[in-house]
């Protein structure tokens, strides 16, 4: 149960069967949490709670020794991620969409920096705070487009 947990609900496992080693399950994994957060339309108390919990099932079902490789199977940590760009963006698409895609890309490319230093600590927590990082840039990104779509709406 802990490793279909940690796969961000079977998504990761669903990934590696099908495409056995390539990368893609936790764009996969938080593309489908922004689609169900988007259609959900929760409430910032709803959302934060789902973060803090989403984090604190992380930390009790992934083990340090299954996360010492980052395998691609481990997405809910790019859950994780992508729920905190949900903090600011919730059910606007374009905040959502605009906070996954600078999400994704800063996670991929591990710009900036301190995404990459973030996945320099050991096991499971290396894993979770590269993704952390990389959503709060998306976090950030989703609230400029937020105040902008504001401003001229």
């Amino acid at each position: 149960m802990k490793k279909f947990i940690a796969s961000g609900f079977g998504v990761g496992l669903l990934w590696e069967l099908l495409f056995k080693d390539k990368k893609g399950g936790g764009t996969l994994a938080s593309l489908l949490f922004a689609l169900i957060i988007y259609f959900l339309n929760l409430n910032l108390l709803y959302l934060f709670s789902m973060f803090v919990g989403l984090i604190l099932v992380y930390y009790l079902v992934v083990d340090d020794n299954e996360a010492d490789d980052d395998p691609s199977w481990i997405t809910l940590d790019e859950i994780c991620g992508m729920s905190l760009v949900t903090l600011v963006s919730q059910s606007d698409l374009l905040p959502l969409i605009a906070g996954f895609l600078v999400f994704r890309a800063s996670d991929i490319l591990k710009k900036p920096k301190i995404v990459a230093e973030m996945e320099k600590y050991p096991g499971k927590i290396g894993v979770l705070y590269d993704d952390l990082a990389a959503g709060t840039i998306g976090l950030i990104s989703a609230l400029i487009v937020n105040q902008v779509m504001f401003i001229t709406l």
